[in-house]
């Protein structure tokens, strides 16, 4: 009975004339094959213009940790947003702010699960601006406040809850100097009431970023030259 041997052995392939010789204008195609190479024009390499109109992209990056982020959802799980307003257009929201109008600053979180109702205290809510430019003259601390876990409005479920909660930051004319920025949220969460606020929680905070926001000055020189 023949034996296998576990010598390798070469394999002879023939190439096919269309396969390895001439040029790769000269190959021929092959029905069984993606071809070889694709030929583009000048105008096919060219990026594709950009849909006009074009819908207005105001994604923020947002997170939330809770005690309960470790166990999974269902336990205790947050939430949040913001939005910048422009209150002298019917609170539109905006990512362009003239410096010599007011504006407004929205942010909207939740806490939801099994242990939401269980949460007491009293919120932080922060406002960073930091400038991306290297030309804005704003940054650090833009705006604080206390918000009572109290004031929240209950959902309530089956063996679950979700409360959320409201505060609007307005700033006057002039508040951020003209540049490009970036805003920042940052919610925290004291054992205590406002009046008195204890000790953090730990592992209870909501982040929130704005990643471009403009404050633009009509009476700047136009496009200074970078040098």
């Amino acid at each position: 009975m023949p034996r296998l041997s576990a010598q390798p052995t070469s394999v002879k392939r023939r190439f096919r004339r269309s396969e390895c010789r001439g040029t790769p204008d000269d190959w021929e195609p092959r029905t069984d094959q993606v071809p070889v190479a694709c030929h583009l024009t000048e105008e096919e390499k060219m990026t594709a213009a950009p849909p006009c109109p074009q819908p207005q992209n105001f994604n923020i990056l947002t997170g939330f940790l809770t005690p309960g982020s470790d166990t999974g959802p269902g336990a205790l799980d947050g939430s949040i947003s913001v939005d910048v307003l422009d209150p002298t257009e019917g609170n539109e929201s905006v990512r362009a702010v003239e410096i010599t109008d007011p504006w407004s600053l929205e942010v909207d979180w939740c806490i939801c699960g099994r242990f939401a109702d269980l949460i007491c205290g009293c919120w932080c809510v922060q406002v960073f601006i930091d400038d991306i430019d290297g030309v804005g003259p704003t940054s650090g601390l833009l705006g604080s406040a206390r918000v009572s876990v109290d004031s929240g409005t209950v959902a309530e479920g089956e063996d679950t809850a979700t409360k959320c909660f409201e505060y609007t930051f307005t700033f006057p004319a002039g508040s951020v100097g003209a540049g490009v920025y970036n805003l920042v949220v940052l919610i925290t969460l004291s054992t205590s009431d406002c009046d008195d606020p204890g000790r953090l929680v730990q592992d209870m905070v909501g982040w929130a970023v704005i990643p471009v926001v403009v404050f633009f000055d009509e009476s700047a020189p136009f496009c200074p030259s970078s040098d």
